[in-house]
């Protein structure tokens, strides 16, 4: 169960990764985090601040990374009513609401061959 309702959206947003500009497109976001998408070379525990529509900047850190997708955990929570306030324009679609997940929502897309038992080299990593 998670903590935080989300809002879904799809829209490109400013950031810093370990303190080099880039873009990133925010999927969703919580009061406790986001799930971005980023072409960017980012690992788990990689710092970013996301720019919120010039409304606040997040400090967070990158918990999870299944390809181009990853999870940020804020620093500290954003307010519920300052999510709802931000003027993204959240979709209606649920593109991905039949995608496998693990029991903590993350998406299993990524993981799929390695479900399969295709693990390349042999070992599970």
């Amino acid at each position: 169960m998670r903590s935080y309702n989300r809002l879904s959206m799809d829209r490109e947003v400013a950031c810093r990764i370990d303190g080099n500009r880039d873009f990133v497109t925010l999927y969703n976001i919580s009061s406790g985090g986001c799930m971005i998408e980023s072409f960017s070379d980012m690992n788990v525990g990689t710092r970013i601040a996301l720019d919120l529509n010039g409304i606040t900047t997040m400090d967070g850190c990158v918990v999870w990374r299944i390809e181009k997708n990853a999870g940020v955990k804020f620093d500290v929570p954003l307010h519920p009513a300052a999510v709802q306030s931000m003027d993204f324009a959240a979709i209606d679609e649920d593109f991905d609401q039949n995608d496998p997940r693990d029991r903590f929502g993350i998406p299993l897309v990524g993981t799929l061959h390695r479900a399969a038992g295709h693990f390349g080299s042999g070992e599970i990593s």
